[in-house]
């Protein structure tokens, strides 16, 4: 067992919270508490809810990254394989809810250009969002972290991070500003930055940036 390993990981609390996120993702897209409460579905769905995506993104990086950020492994088949099996999800997602993209004309006069933006971005339904999130992030993460010490890569993984909050919850205190113009380049590409780019990287490495020894520190 190497000794950049966290034990907490595989407790049973650890464990059972996975089953909590589930439902705080649920949460997020069906406001159960909406009909009772407007404050309290607020504070679950847009305050507690929002650790779910985070806690699913770090357990990826714990379990899948630290071979290629630390021991520069060059074994790409764990890799290869979360991949794959990634890949295999988003296809029968995007298959199950093609239907309801068709229905709601979702493609109604899209291009090729905005289908490709769809599919390798933004997600083909809006809660799709992840999973070419995390196809993006982790070979991207894994190709840094095997040319970068780890203290640049987590610095950079924080940059993104904060560019990407202003083309997304913080765009308000920029979008007057000059540095508008910046995200509306970005916005051409993708709709938004909670993406695989700028959302997901630091969450990936977050988890193995706690200074438990001088290894990483």
């Amino acid at each position: 067992q190497c000794d950049w390993i966290l034990p907490s990981l595989y407790s049973d609390r650890s464990y059972r919270f996975k089953f909590i996120a589930a439902f705080l993702v649920v949460a997020i897209h069906t406001s159960p508490l909406s009909s009772f409460s407007a404050n309290a579905d607020f504070l679950l769905t847009r305050v507690l809810a929002r650790t779910a995506v985070p806690f699913f993104l770090m357990v990826t990086g714990y379990f899948l990254l630290p071979q290629y950020l630390f021991e520069k492994s060059m074994d790409r088949r764990p890799l290869l394989r979360f991949l794959k099996k990634t890949v295999l999800l988003y296809g029968i997602a995007i298959l199950l809810y093609l239907p309801v993209n068709i229905y709601a004309g979702h493609f109604q006069g899209a291009g090729i250009g905005e289908l490709i933006r769809k599919v390798l971005f933004d997600g083909t339904f809006y809660h799709l969002w992840y999973l070419p999130a995390v196809l993006l992030g982790v070979p991207l993460v894994c190709w840094a972290g095997s040319r970068l010490p780890f203290r640049i890569l987590g610095g950079s993984c924080l940059l993104l991070y904060l560019i990407g909050l202003f083309g997304d919850s913080y765009y308000g205190f920029i979008a007057n500003s000059p540095i508008a113009s910046f995200y509306d380049v970005l916005f051409h590409v993708f709709s938004y930055t909670r993406n695989g780019l700028f959302y997901v990287p630091l969450f990936l490495v977050i988890i193995v940036m706690i200074p438990i020894n001088s290894r990483i520190f």
